[in-house]
């Protein structure tokens, strides 16, 4: 009977191990570590049912590997990120969170614009609006000015007499 509480207390540990691995490539919020954690807890109890010996040994394995593991899923966490700062400075040190790449790009509306919409610009969807104007979609415009996530578009090329809210008439 002790053999199996030995074998099924160093299989837990084995498998509450792999599970903290897996917490690098899986985001589970912590979830997969509280399983992994309790899984090992588990295991070295069950260990320590099968002999003094065999679960203080376990414990000394687990407590040598345990944090090789911690420090090699943090080097793996620092190098995506630096790899992320890399990717980030060959786009020119473009920030998907800033919007300042679109001044002076040329896009299509996806929606009208009365006067806010939607606007593709390189195969981004942004939140655009223009200065009273309304458009159509499908028109051409560019980008004028950016103000933190305020889009500001113009159409490309001006056609004739633009309609704006004074002129219109709403009665």
């Amino acid at each position: 009977m002790d053999g199996q509480f030995l074998t099924f207390g160093v299989g837990l540990v084995c498998t509450g191990l792999l599970i903290l691995v897996a917490e690098i490539f899986v985001v589970s919020l912590g979830l997969l570590s509280a399983i992994g954690g309790g899984l090992i807890l588990i295991g070295l109890i069950l260990c320590f049912k099968a002999g003094f010996f065999w679960g203080l040994s376990v414990l000394v394995g687990t407590s040598i590997l345990l944090p090789f593991i911690l420090m090699w899923m943090l080097k793996f966490f620092r190098m995506e990120l630096v790899s992320k700062n890399y990717r980030n400075q060959e786009r020119g040190g473009e920030d998907p969170t800033q919007l300042s790449w679109l001044v002076g790009r040329v896009g299509k509306t996806l929606t009208e614009m009365s006067p806010s919409g939607k606007v593709d610009f390189d195969g981004h969807r942004i939140d655009a609006i223009t200065e009273g104007l309304l458009l159509e979609r499908g028109m051409e415009v560019r980008c004028r000015l950016v103000e933190g996530q305020r889009v500001v578009v113009v159409p490309a090329i001006t056609p004739g007499p633009q309609k704006t809210f004074e002129s219109l008439d709403f009665s």
